[in-house]
């Protein structure tokens, strides 16, 4: 009788232990569930921190320094050198309809363009500003 009592008892030692450790496993503890959710937490703050990093340098990049200044050097070069050219057509075409209105004359100083402020002249005559 005493050992049934005993295997019984055993028996309901090990019904309680694997209830125990099934109830473990069907309900998680509190420390996974917050570690979880810390995980969580923090790849959020990861992605969110990603994307605003990613927005600030792509603001920046336009004015970030060129790894090279040969292709900023060549645009300057080539901007000059293209108003050097255009200046020279320009005042070459009003000489030439200078000439065709006043043959023989000596041509005065063409007044500038985009320059509406006073200049002197040191030698030489300008255009009143009405021509």
């Amino acid at each position: 009788m005493a050992l049934l009592e005993n295997q019984s008892s055993k028996v309901s030692f090990f019904k309680k232990q694997r209830r125990s450790i099934c109830s473990r496993v069907r309900e998680p503890s509190k420390s996974i569930v917050e570690m979880a959710s810390y995980l969580w937490r923090k790849y959020a703050d990861y992605l969110y921190t990603k994307w605003e990093k990613t927005l600030l340098w792509d603001m920046i990049d336009p004015y970030r320094r060129p790894k090279s200044f040969k292709p900023l050097v060549t645009i300057y070069i080539a901007a000059f050198y293209t108003g050097v050219i255009g200046s020279a057509i320009t005042e070459q075409l009003y000489k030439e309809k200078y000439w065709e209105d006043h043959p023989g004359e000596a041509v005065p100083l063409m007044r500038p363009k985009f320059y509406y402020g006073p200049w002197k002249v040191l030698k030489g005559d300008v255009l009143p500003p009405n021509q």
